[in-house]
């Protein structure tokens, strides 16, 4: 579904991506953990064309991303941007927007869908991720689940191939993070594809058929969660989950 070969990205002089090699085959919940800096949400941007890099590329089904943005690339990102949606860590819903009203905008805007289809599509999401009453409230209003939520919908009114999910619990209290995990649960027996940076373990355990950890811009190790968050066999990642505080720093 996509093939990631040998990712590098630079920022400053500093490399943030070192090398990345990672494929995410259709159907499969993947979560990228790590500590902070470790290029984790670079990466993760780097999929759907929200981030250049400097080396590499991105394969997502038929179509490829190089390195570099230029307009070459234009249809290719347009293309792989309706197949692979993106939910921000600060959601960026519009404050102009009901909640409808935010997951009816890119369908109606981008896609061309009629606003009667859009709307009834919207709707039909929100009662999805159990926010049908919430349907005319602004941002504002929204509590930050109710906003990840909204998120969510919005993400899937595009009808993507792929979930990537950036800190998807970063906000939320303990209640909220269940939640959260039930609700993409879900989708995951539906058979989307998910990548999701996330620092709560929980959700890495529940949710992951895969975990990958990324450290100094490279993937220093991967595998099932039972055996990369109980028995990892790098130093930095029992150092990350500690297991192995003398090998911090």
């Amino acid at each position: 579904m996509i093939d990631v070969k040998e990712l590098r990205k630079r920022y400053d002089g500093q490399a943030v991506l070192d090398g990345v090699s990672a494929t995410f085959a259709r159907g499969e919940v993947v979560a990228l953990v790590g500590p902070s800096g470790g290029g984790k949400s670079t990466f993760l941007r780097c999929l759907n064309g929200l981030e250049s890099f400097d080396a590499g590329s991105v394969r997502v089904g038929g179509d490829t991303l190089g390195p570099g943005c230029g307009r070459s690339q234009g249809a290719v990102l347009g293309r792989i941007r309706q197949r692979v949606g993106f939910v921000f860590q600060q959601w960026h819903l519009f404050a102009h927007r009901t909640a409808l009203g935010n997951v009816i905008e890119a369908p109606v805007f981008v896609r061309g869908l009629g606003v009667r289809e859009a709307t009834e599509r919207g709707r039909a999401l929100l009662a999805r991720v159990g926010l049908s009453h919430r349907e005319s409230a602004y941002p504002a209003a929204l509590s930050g689940g109710e906003q990840q939520r909204v998120a969510i919908a919005r993400a899937l009114a595009m009808d993507p191939e792929v979930l990537l999910l950036d800190e998807p619990t970063s906000a939320l209290d303990p209640e909220r993070v269940g939640e959260l995990v039930d609700l993409l649960a879900g989708l995951r027996a539906e058979g989307l594809t998910m990548v999701a940076v996330t620092h709560e373990m929980r959700f890495a355990r529940e949710l992951a058929s895969r975990v990958l950890v990324l450290h100094g811009g490279r993937v220093i190790e991967e595998g099932v969660p039972d055996e990369v968050l109980t028995r990892p066999n790098h130093a930095r990642t029992r150092a990350f989950l500690g297991l192995d505080r003398s090998a911090r720093g």
